[in-house]
């Protein structure tokens, strides 16, 4: 996977959540070849940044993370609109 891959999902995760704030990946550089996610986000508009965080491991492992926690914390109405809509015909 590319960086621009990981990029485009991190965007489109940001997208989905709905909310002001940003994700960010960060890699190691000791050889280990672990990364984590976290959320950057603030709780109202005169609070200070807070952060969560999202999923640790390899890439793929933080990938996977960060689908759960957009699934878990995404306003209702804005996952009701990326739904699909299914319709039955007579």
């Amino acid at each position: 996977m590319t960086i621009e891959e990981v990029q485009a999902r991190l965007r489109a995760a940001q997208a989905r959540i709905g909310r002001e704030g940003r994700f960010a990946l960060t890699l190691s550089l000791d050889g280990r070849e672990e990364c984590y996610i976290t959320h950057w986000f603030r709780p109202d508009p005169h609070a200070f940044e807070d952060c969560r965080a999202v999923g640790s491991g390899t890439v793929s492992d933080c990938l996977a993370a960060l689908d759960r926690y957009v699934a878990a914390n995404a306003p209702a109405d804005h996952a009701r609109d990326e739904a699909p809509v299914l319709m039955a015909a007579e």
